[in-house]
């Protein structure tokens, strides 16, 4: 009984999650789109930058190479950072007018992930390699689709709210239950660089 239960459970889940799609396939389509431009624009500006081991001071970046990045404090760095991230998301969702400052934020940590990885691949060669395609981006792209969305359920929980005055999506679960899965994305990602030796650790 307890399977049968269980295997219920995320069947419900499951036809949960492709309605929502269904339903938000535009929201999801302009919030990919915009993670997808930051990202982008964050690998082109990197490549423009010609950043190199001897003009990171220049970009004030030399803090991204040192090695005590990799490790635990940078793990409640992380946490501080996507905590804010999550809070910024909400703010933004209250109102048609801030909709368009959450998709930025969202294109901006994509950004940020871009312009990274590739400050790893040009300063550090083949082990910036290892670490952005082993490590980094992978996170970075799971993270992202999780912003993405936490997002659309938001505004569809705003928009359910301006329509109806209730609705059945609670902030505070929704928060929390992505505020979990984020935290131990955090932690497994912390100890791949720290049992790897990766020698850079970005505070996304």
């Amino acid at each position: 009984m307890k399977s049968y239960a269980f295997l219920c459970k995320i069947s419900d889940i499951k036809y949960g999650m492709l309605s929502n799609f269904k339903k938000n396939k535009f929201l999801y389509f302009i919030t990919s789109f915009f993670a997808v431009i930051g990202l982008l624009t964050g690998i082109f500006v990197a490549f423009k930058c010609g950043i190199t081991l001897s003009t990171l001071n220049d970009f004030n970046l030399r803090i991204y190479t040192s090695s005590e990045l990799a490790s635990f404090s940078y793990f409640f760095t992380r946490l501080a950072s996507y905590t804010l991230f999550l809070l910024a998301l909400f703010v933004c969702s209250l109102t048609v007018y801030l909709v368009p400052v959450g998709l930025i934020l969202i294109a901006y940590r994509t950004y940020l992930a871009g312009f990274n990885c590739v400050l790893l691949l040009t300063v550090f060669g083949v082990s910036g390699a290892f670490t952005s395609i082993i490590i980094i981006l992978p996170f970075q792209l799971i993270i992202t689709a999780l912003y993405i969305v936490y997002y659309v359920l938001l505004l569809n929980r705003a928009e359910s709210k301006r329509k109806f005055g209730y609705c059945n999506i609670s902030f505070r679960k929704t928060f929390f239950s992505f505020f979990l899965i984020l935290t131990i994305l955090n932690l497994i990602q912390t100890i791949l660089l720290i049992v790897l030796n990766a020698s850079v650790i970005f505070a996304f």
